[in-house]
């Protein structure tokens, strides 16, 4: 591996138009179905991303798996090949210096530690009569590290990942209902499985109890892993190329209030110890910490170094690859809503009646230029913070730029990978 990184830099340096991302991952996956072992599989992975920059500002890029000097040479030859009819781009000027970001130490979880937590997670969920099946556990961890190489110079980060999933199914004399729940972090001591498999078992007890109901219009309270579909709808008009392309519904509101004095958005690509914290982004450029809305004023937007150029802006650190085949594009790093005051039950009870959404359907058809959605929803009525009926087959349907004018924001800032969000409570939305 050192000698394929000292040769690409070799390369870069001698040919202005040559950039390598390069990328080895190795790690394990565990699969349990039923409680019994179902899968396991350790794997590493070397890839070369190699990016080729014409003389008329057009990139082509190709992907190998074959690292000899061959297999590196025919890559070049088919990237320069395909900048030919390539895409607009820049290589933007990698800086002297860059954030100072601490490397989390990896190391292999023990194998009796990890059974153990198996064994205390499984313990809870049997000692609940209504948890028909414990379906499915996963548990993976890997290290994956990154070589951007140009101009001679080589900057690298590795990222440790542990991940916990787990779906059961809950009966009740209604029906079966299953859920799931799940964590991603950089270390393993962050993963509390008796509590993601709480989570888990709440959710599908919950929905094993519900019925179709009839419309109301009634304050609606998503928790975190339910919130991040709506942050992931707002987040569209926050990117600077669709700003740049005018699709942005925020195009023109910088610096306007747009949303609730309560909301406080942040992309921060130096968090500590969250998945997508690094010194630099996929282009090379400094990542930091930036404030989109502050006090529901629109503060700023992301950009990567093309769309900035366009725009008379700097980068600010949002490139990134959506895998090693497709070209840096702008992206957030570690999205989150900024936590508030309330706690979850101080949410329920802020009305006299609450729902609580525990499953989303069909987030992914919302419209993110103009913001409308519909989804289909299941969940709790709450009365006063007692839970009265368990509703399901419910539809939400609204635009999510009024949605964010008047919201409570809780205290339970929660990431799921470098996405994260408290609970949100909206005062009235119609549920039909």
């Amino acid at each position: 591996m050192r000698d394929s990184i000292e040769y690409l830099a070799e390369l870069t340096e001698k040919e202005k138009a040559l950039e390598f991302f390069l990328t080895r991952e190795s790690g394990v996956h565990l699969e349990w179905r039923d409680t019994k072992p179902f899968l396991e599989k350790s794997y590493e992975e070397k890839a070369l991303s190699v990016r080729y920059l014409n003389n008329k500002g057009l990139c082509g890029i190709s992907y190998t798996l074959d690292l000899t000097k061959e297999g590196i040479e025919a890559a070049i030859e088919r990237a320069s090949f395909l900048s030919k009819k390539g895409l607009p781009a820049i290589y933007p000027e990698l800086p002297e210096g860059y954030p100072e970001v601490k490397e989390i130490e990896y190391s292999e979880p023990q194998r009796e530690e990890l059974l153990k937590n198996l064994e205390k997670e499984r313990e809870y969920l049997f000692s609940k009569s209504y948890i028909e099946r414990l379906e499915r556990e996963s548990f993976s961890f890997s290290k994956e590290e990154i070589f951007l190489i140009r101009e001679g110079r080589v900057l690298s980060f590795s990222i440790p990942e542990f991940t916990f999933f787990v779906s059961v199914v809950a009966k009740s004399d209604k029906k079966s209902a299953s859920s799931f729940a799940y964590r991603s972090e950089t270390s393993f001591k962050r993963i509390n499985f008796l509590e993601i498999a709480k989570e888990a078992e709440r959710k599908a007890r919950a929905l094993s109890l519900t019925e179709k109901g009839k419309a109301l219009k009634v304050a609606v309270l998503f928790p975190p892993e339910a919130s991040l579909d709506l942050l992931s709808l707002l987040s569209f008009s926050f990117k600077g190329d669709e700003v740049f392309k005018g699709r942005s519904f925020l195009k023109d509101k910088l610096g306007k209030e747009v949303f609730s004095k309560k909301l406080n958005i942040i992309d921060d690509g130096l968090y500590p110890e969250l998945p997508e914290t690094r010194p630099f982004d996929d282009e090379g450029m400094p990542q930091g910490r930036k404030i989109l809305v502050k006090s529901g004023v629109v503060e700023g937007f992301i950009w990567d170094a093309y769309y900035g150029k366009l725009k008379g802006l700097s980068s600010t650190g949002n490139a990134r690859r959506p895998d090693l085949t497709s070209p840096p594009k702008v992206d957030f790093t570690n999205l989150f809503i900024e936590a508030g005051e309330k706690t979850p039950l101080e949410l329920l009870t802020l009305h006299n009646f609450t729902f609580e959404v525990l499953e989303v359907l069909g987030a992914h058809t919302a419209n993110p230029v103009s913001g409308d959605f519909s989804v289909g929803v299941s969940g709790i009525l709450y009365e006063k913070g007692e839970p009265v009926k368990y509703l399901s087959e419910m539809g939400l349907s609204g635009n999510i730029f009024e949605l964010f004018r008047d919201l409570e924001v809780g205290e339970d800032l929660t990431f799921f990978g470098n996405t994260g969000s408290p609970s949100l409570l909206f005062p009235v939305m119609d549920l039909g």
